[in-house]
């Protein structure tokens, strides 16, 4: 074991149970259950962090009443058949010594009656901000309901072997919404004083340990602060914590932050620094004797080491580093800090079931699909071949890394100096450094694994025929497409690529055009040049810009760009670019406007396929792949599954 980590790796008792590690993965929401019920996928995917050798699981939300079902896919806790159907999660996790343990909810008020037909359920008839439903103002007897059904889905995770369960207590839930003067405006017994706006929470606690017993963990899941005005602060929690400890009936604590008018902030993308919400932990931590859990943008063990050495926490979580590379704390215990898979905290896929996917990950293709492409999946290649990889992007170098492992003899050829491909420009928006880190793993991994890269090098027909490959995979990517507006001809317009890239000279009022694909080339662009001092206007037909930009990303982003002066038009279509003007219009009105004294237009339009390669190799080599953007342009989580796949596959 490496000495670096001797907090890390050091074991920790949890009520009754000890785990290995101080690594926890929180609770997530997944979209793996099936029909409202865990089953093989859903535990093929914890079973590979637990081989990963990660400590602790906690699984995602389990709804405790029919009430609580913001969406079709959220687990039914209330279904006594969880038991049976969590059993295999309980059993594949244990086979690896990691323990596991449920977490128990209720949405409240930040939930969507759209699924349930019921109405929403709360504190107080007071709407959430995010959701904007009005919930009805629970009755004591509804209360009392509630709170049984807490117990109830506590034993069923009893009976499915799991090690404990965990409150959600955070993030704006229902036991938040009783505690917090926010969201609880009720003058009975449940409402008022602090001691009042607790007994909900007390009791659901007392009802809990009642029903699992004195051998089972039991934790809570609170918000540090939930980051609005009126809501609970860090120094509110310090009065709380402590009221929560003294029923002696909990085993830990957790502590996130946030609620769904911060959420941006629950789960923070890379614009946010590491560790943001580590304080929180530690001031709890100062006033509890109970372990106390630590989360959000702990994405490396060297700053997870720290944080435990320093004494602001007990357990570190790592929620979205583990989807992205389950074996992290493996290959930290051996030392091996290089064949980490960083996660960049991009929020691209691993949010997905807002928008009701199953999760993803842009660098890692197994997630979701651990049975058929996780840990141990790879096998040999039957027929080792010489493979050509032409393009060294993401695409081609997850491809040539995929196939080296197997065995294959791997050339790979990049037309620039850098690998990389189009990471490197998106590492260039501000904020977004971190895109740096896919290059880097996956070049580290071409020389630990033995390809054989080729910089500078602008691949044709016949220089594949004079090499002869037994196999080739074309990953040229794609370029920049203008749209054929009136006057795209003209000098003073350019693409959101040579501006990141310091390739034009960019004059000082400038107008972005963004053709409809709304994500960071756009936006990215736009923050660029206002950290230049340029004046910028962005143009869109959408409803409203940044669409296609992750709902977390956005209100961060939004702040940012407006202190900087940024113009957004939305709902607006150029018609024509002129020598020193724009002619725009509204597209539901037809009025027309101009943007006078432009001196730059930059067109965030799209790309398109750099095809051409492919084409004229057709019929022409014994075999050909075609992978990523010279397919079709898209993101970089299609380009490396991709690439993935056809390693796999030769």
């Amino acid at each position: 074991m490496s000495e670096q980590f001797k907090y890390l790796f050091s074991p920790l008792k949890i009520g009754n149970v000890t785990v290995q590690n101080r690594i926890f993965n929180p609770a997530h929401g997944t979209m793996l259950g099936e029909n409202q019920l865990p089953g093989q996928r859903l535990a093929y995917y914890h079973a590979e962090k637990a081989k990963g050798g990660v400590g602790l699981i906690i699984t995602e939300i389990t709804a405790v009443h029919p009430t609580a079902r913001p969406m079709d896919e959220v687990l039914a806790g209330w279904d006594k058949r969880l038991a049976v159907s969590y059993r295999n999660s309980a059993d594949m996790v244990h086979e690896h010594g990691t323990k596991i343990f449920g977490q128990l909810w209720h949405c409240g008020r930040q939930g969507d009656s759209m699924h349930s037909r019921l109405p929403l359920w709360s504190a107080s008839p007071i709407p959430s901000p995010a959701n904007r439903e009005i919930p009805h103002e629970m009755s004591v007897k509804e209360i009392k309901e509630i709170v049984n059904c807490f117990a109830t889905t506590a034993t069923y995770f009893r009976e499915a072997g799991f090690d404990g369960v965990e409150l959600h207590g955070a993030h704006g839930y229902i036991i938040t919404q009783f505690m917090s003067p926010w969201s609880n405006e009720r003058t009975d017994e449940y409402g008022g004083s602090l001691e009042n706006r607790l007994r909900f929470p007390l009791e659901v606690i007392d009802a809990v340990r009642q029903a699992v017993g004195s051998d089972f963990v039991l934790g809570i899941r609170v918000s540090g602060d939930e980051l609005v005005s009126g809501g609970l602060t860090l120094d509110d929690m310090k009065e709380i914590a402590p009221k929560l400890e003294a029923t002696g009936k909990l085993d830990y604590i957790s502590v996130s932050l946030g609620n769904y008018s911060s959420h941006y902030l629950m789960i923070a993308d890379m614009a946010v620094p590491l560790g943001a919400a580590v304080y929180l932990a530690a001031g709890i931590k100062e006033v509890v004797k109970l372990p106390v859990f630590t989360v959000m943008r702990i994405k490396d063990p060297v700053q997870a080491e720290k944080i435990l050495a320093d004494g602001q926490a007990d357990m570190v979580g790592m929620c979205r580093a583990l989807i992205c590379d389950p074996e992290l704390p493996k290959k930290a215990k051996e030392g091996r800090l290089d064949d980490i898979r960083y996660c960049i905290s991009c929020n691209q896929e691993c949010r997905t079931h807002f928008q009701g996917r199953s999760i993803s990950c842009i660098q890692n293709p197994a997630v979701g699909f651990e049975k058929e492409l996780g840990i141990g999946t790879l096998t040999p290649a039957t027929n080792k071949k010489k493979l050509m990889v032409i393009g060294g992007g993401p695409a081609g170098m997850e491809a040539a890394r995929v196939a080296a492992l197997r065995g294959h003899d791997v050339e790979l050829y990049e037309k620039d100096e850098k690998l990389g491909g189009q990471v490197n420009i998106a590492a260039k928006i501000p904020t977004r450094d971190e895109f740096s880190d896919i290059r880097r793993y996956l070049e580290i991994q071409m020389e630990k694994l033995g390809v054989n890269v080729r910089p500078n090098k602008e691949i044709t027909l016949e220089m594949v025929k004079s090499i002869d490959p037994d196999a080739v995979i074309v990953a040229t990517g794609s370029r920049p497409f203008i749209l054929p507006i009136p006057g795209a001809n003209r000098d003073h317009v350019v693409n959101v690529w040579d501006v990141l890239e310091d390739k034009v000279e960019v004059g000082n009022h400038v107008v972005i055009v963004d053709g409809g694909d709304s994500f960071w080339p756009c936006l990215g662009t736009a923050e660029f040049l206002l950290d230049r001092g340029k004046r910028v206007e962005v143009t869109s037909y959408l409803y409203y810009i940044g669409m296609s930009i992750p709902a977390q990303s956005l209100p961060t982003l939004y702040q940012r760009l407006y202190r900087k002066g940024i113009i957004l038009s939305p709902q607006t279509e150029v018609k024509e670019i002129l020598n020193d003007a724009v002619v725009v219009k509204n597209v539901f009105t037809n009025e027309e406007r101009r943007i006078e004294k432009v001196d730059t237009v930059v067109m965030a339009t799209g790309n398109r396929a750099n095809d051409e390669l492919v084409k004229a190799l057709e019929g022409k080599v014994k075999e050909l792949h075609a992978i990523g953007d010279c397919v079709a342009p898209r993101k970089v989580q299609d380009a490396i599954r991709e690439g993935n796949k056809v390693g796999r596959l030769i």
